[in-house]
C-alpha cells in the first residue's frame, strides 16, 4: 500500500490563488473554466470565482465549437498519468492542474506543484481513508 500525503483546505486556497495569478499574468484569453469530473470540479469552481470567469460543465464545454474550446480552461487536481488532460488538449482546451506527478506523460499549460515521489495524494474534498488506486481501476461488484 502506498503512503499518503494529505492536503488541507488552506493549502488548496493558497494553490488556487497562485494558479489564478499565474494564468492571469499570462494574458491568456479565457472565457470559461471547467473541471474534469471528479478531481477538477471543486478546484474549477474555486478558480472560476477567483478569476471572475464563468463556470461551464465539462460536458457542455465539450459541445462548444473548436474555436470556442480554445478559450476554455480545463482544470484537474493532478496530472498523474497524464491521459485525462492529454485528451482535453486534443479537444483544444487550455489545461491546468494543482499538481503534476514527475512521471506524467503530459504537462498542462499551467500548474503549481511538481510531485517528485509516489505518495497517494489526498485532497481536502476526498475521504482520508480513500483507496490508493484510481476509481476507474477498481472493479465494481
Amino acid at each position: 500500500m502506498k503512503d499518503k500525503k494529505f492536503y488541507s483546505w488552506e493549502w488548496l486556497d493558497k494553490t488556487i490563488m497562485e494558479l489564478g495569478e499565474q494564468i492571469l499574468s499570462s494574458n491568456q484569453e479565457i472565457k470559461y473554466i471547467t473541471g474534469v469530473p471528479r478531481g477538477g470540479l471543486i478546484p474549477s469552481v474555486m478558480l472560476s470565482h477567483y478569476m471572475n470567469k464563468q463556470y461551464k460543465s465539462y460536458s457542455d464545454a465539450m459541445e462548444l465549437t473548436t474555436s470556442e474550446r480554445q478559450k476554455v480552461l480545463v482544470i484537474d487536481d493532478i496530472s498523474d498519468s497524464g491521459e485525462t488532460l492529454l485528451t482535453a488538449e486534443k479537444f483544444g482546451f487550455i489545461t491546468a492542474t494543482l499538481t503534476v506527478r514527475h512521471s506524467t506523460i503530459f504537462f498542462p499549460d499551467y500548474y503549481i506543484h511538481n510531485i517528485e515521489d509516489e505518495r497517494w495524494l489526498v485532497f481536502p474534498w476526498e475521504r482520508e481513508d480513500s483507496k490508493t488506486i484510481q476509481d476507474y481501476l477498481v472493479s465494481s461488484k
